[in-house]
């Protein structure tokens, strides 16, 4: 007979980012103890483990279980209903399938990446840098922009050529922004001043960022003492001309003074600009190697054991390079025995079958690369006194299940972080141990 399954969500509208739990009812309406093959189909399967394991269920007696979804902050979800769907299929007889759907509402989410085009930019009389506006949500925001020296002291002026943008989804823009000195320095030393633009969308919604302005004197040092050697030679060599002597005395020889000022400023010019490009490289290589860095990913691992004596365990090994953050385990149980349950070596729980309930560690629960989270059944020898109540529930031929049979499902539920790499940090959990 072919199953019955009822698949339900929260009415409430989800903002991609968050999370929700949906919850499958499964109906046996048949004369035999069953268990059903749980695949989660849509976009929520992939978004995460997409097999949710075993459901075993006792004849005209229905079960149900939470399945956690972790809705992805991202631009390609559109706000709006999301179908999605469980196909439930029965282990004793694959044939028999049911796939109960439901909707996700999903909401709208406004965000905004700015970046600017120069960390610092250098100018005598004026300067100018650019600004890349691009949204990252779901839906059409409307960006206001404001700039303004930090130091509302300093003698800068900056302006932008645009205050308002409207980005469509993914949609991309530059903004120009133009910078004037208010009283330009004919000579002196180089003076640095922060800008700061701010990008405002919705309500408390806002994105900052800052460059350098270096203002550089008219004259540069090496040139304003050119300048003054110049001067005093003209002025030297009017003096010897109008002097009595008349143009026998030979003018002084200014090279040699201005010269090896100039070569010398020359040279620091060029390595400062090698240092500014070994600078960018290497920012370069560290965000190349950021966004090649393994991200943090969501798990949803099922463990199954159905057996009729005796002991039989099922175990998940984290993968290397991952520890697992392990958050709760739901468990659904059937049959006479005890169920053992740990992580690493550190144990979880031991339950009766009978009285199988979820656990949620209070403190999440830490397993490093290569350990293992493993549920350990111990069936008691004997019959079943659940199945042996039902004078209907006779074994099909060929089937395992029925009187002294011990079956379980925990689905292990939490975040794989990776061990290296800028995402490999966790402030809410405590070391655990293999």
């Amino acid at each position: 007979m072919t199953p019955r399954a009822e698949l339900t969500v929260p009415p409430e509208t989800v903002v991609p980012g968050s999370m929700l739990s949906a919850e499958l009812h499964v109906w046996n309406e048949g004369r035999i103890v069953d268990a059903y093959d749980l695949t989660l189909l849509g976009p929520p399967g992939q978004w995460g483990e997409c097999r949710l394991g075993q459901l075993p269920v006792y004849p005209g007696m229905h079960e149900k279980i939470k399945i956690p979804i972790a809705v992805p902050r991202s631009s390609e979800l559109r706000p709006g209903p999301m179908v999605f769907a469980v196909h439930v299929a029965s282990v004793q007889d694959p044939s028999l399938v049911a796939v109960p759907e439901a909707e996700i509402d999903i909401g709208a989410f406004r965000d905004v990446e700015a970046e600017l085009a120069r960390p610092q930019t250098a100018g005598r009389l004026f300067g100018s840098n650019l600004i890349t506006l691009c949204n990252t949500g779901n839906t059409v925001v409307a960006v206001r922009l404001r700039t303004a020296p930090q130091d509302e002291k300093a003698p800068l002026r900056s302006q932008l050529r645009r205050s308002r943008v409207v980005l469509g989804v993914g949609e991309k823009a530059r903004v120009g922004i133009a910078l004037r000195p208010a009283r330009p320095a004919v000579v002196g030393k180089a003076q640095n001043w922060n800008v700061k633009v701010t990008a405002e969308w919705g309500k408390a919604a806002a994105r900052e960022t800052v460059f350098t302005y270096r203002r550089r004197p008219v004259l540069t040092t090496g040139g304003s003492k050119a300048a003054m050697v110049l001067l005093a030679t003209v002025v030297a060599g009017a003096a010897l001309w109008m002097s009595p002597v008349g143009g026998g005395t030979r003018a002084p020889r200014t090279q040699t003074a201005a010269g090896p000022a100039q070569l010398e400023q020359v040279n620091d010019a060029a390595a400062k600009a090698r240092q500014e490009e070994q600078k960018k490289a290497e920012e370069k290589q560290k965000s190349q190697e950021a966004a090649q860095a393994p991200k943090k990913r969501q798990l949803q691992q099922p463990l199954f054991v159905q057996t009729t004596a005796g002991s039989k365990d099922s175990a998940y090994t984290v993968k290397k390079g991952y520890r697992l953050l392990l958050t709760t385990v739901q468990i659904t149980a059937a049959g006479t025995g005890t169920l053992l349950l740990s992580a690493g070596d550190k144990p979880l729980g031991s339950l009766s079958l009978s009285q199988a309930k979820d656990i949620t560690p209070k403190v999440p629960v830490v397993v490093q690369e290569g350990g293992t989270v493993r549920m350990t059944v111990q069936c008691a020898e004997g019959a079943n006194p659940s199945a042996a109540a039902l004078p209907s529930a006779s074994p099909s031929p060929g089937s395992s299940a029925g009187a002294g049979t011990c079956t379980a499902t925990a689905l292990v539920t939490g975040e794989l972080i990776p061990d290296k790499g800028p995402f490999s940090k966790d402030d809410t959990a405590q070391e655990g141990h293999r």
